[in-house]
Order: structure tokens, then C-alpha cells, then sequence
């Protein structure tokens, strides 16, 4: 008698169409998860990227707290070990460069007069898993400066 009337209403599902859900589920359930865990993967870098540019922006703000004269550049780059957890060093390099072309070092001053010349420093971080993270910037010695 029950049975009767949930026949007779249409209320339910078919056997045909939980199948056919249970299929396209099976289908879709596996390709979302692998995307789902590759954007938590992909989103849970940034945190350490974060980390990377402040160690890196430390550095540099010591090394360009000094004036222009005071920046002493580096015959080789300069490495420092790091304490922090997921870091492994902070290495830098500070060499003179041209105002035409700001990515090429100068080993010496054709000129004798190193007030053409650019500082560029470049701070490194190395971090455990083999990648690294690059801060640099260009210095130079302004008109009025002593």
C-alpha cells in the first residue's frame, strides 16, 4: 500500500539515474581534488616569498643606509648563513654599472671618476628547496650630496 503511492506520485529517483550520478560524481570528484590541492599548494608559497623579500629587504636597507661613498662595493658576492627555518642563506653583491646599461657590472673606472657610475645591489635568498629570491636596486650619488 505504501509502495503504491510513491509510485503512483513519480516522487524518487530511478536506479538508471542514481547510477548515471554516481558515475559523473566518480568522474569530476577525482579531477576537482587534484585541482583543489594544487591551489592550496600554489597559495601556500606566498607566505614564504613573504619571509624571503623581508629577509632580503633587511639586508638592504642596511646596506643603503649609508651614503653613496659609504657603499663599499664587493669584489665577489658576499654570503651569510640564515638561522630562520626554510632559509638556507643571504648572499649579496654590490658592483658599479653604467647609467646606459644598469644590468652589466663594471669590473674598474675607464674614467677615474666613479661618481658616473651606479651602484646596483643585489640580495639573494636561498631557500631549502633550491629556489631563490632576488631583491636589487640602484644607487647613485645625488648633486647636493656630500
Amino acid at each position: 500500500m505504501i509502495w503504491s503511492k510513491f509510485k503512483s506520485s513519480g516522487i524518487g529517483f530511478t536506479l538508471i539515474e542514481l547510477i548515471i550520478f554516481i558515475v559523473v560524481g566518480a568522474i569530476f570528484l577525482p579531477a576537482s581534488f587534484i585541482a583543489f590541492t594544487a591551489a592550496v599548494k600554489h597559495f601556500s608559497r606566498p607566505d614564504h616569498y613573504v619571509k624571503a623579500r623581508f629577509f632580503a629587504e633587511q639586508k638592504m636597507e642596511e646596506l643603503t643606509s649609508n651614503a653613496y661613498s659609504g657603499i663599499n662595493v664587493t669584489p665577489a658576492i658576499v654570503i651569510e648563513g640564515l638561522s630562520e627555518a626554510g632559509f638556507q642563506q643571504r648572499s649579496w653583491n654590490i658592483c658599479h654599472v653604467l647609467p646606459s646599461s644598469p644590468d652589466q657590472c663594471v669590473s674598474s673606472d675607464p674614467t677615474n671618476e666613479p661618481n658616473y657610475y651606479y651602484k646596483k645591489i643585489v640580495v639573494s635568498i636561498a631557500m631549502s628547496d633550491g629556489s631563490a629570491y632576488d631583491v636589487s636596486t640602484l644607487v647613485t650619488k645625488r648633486p647636493k650630496a656630500p
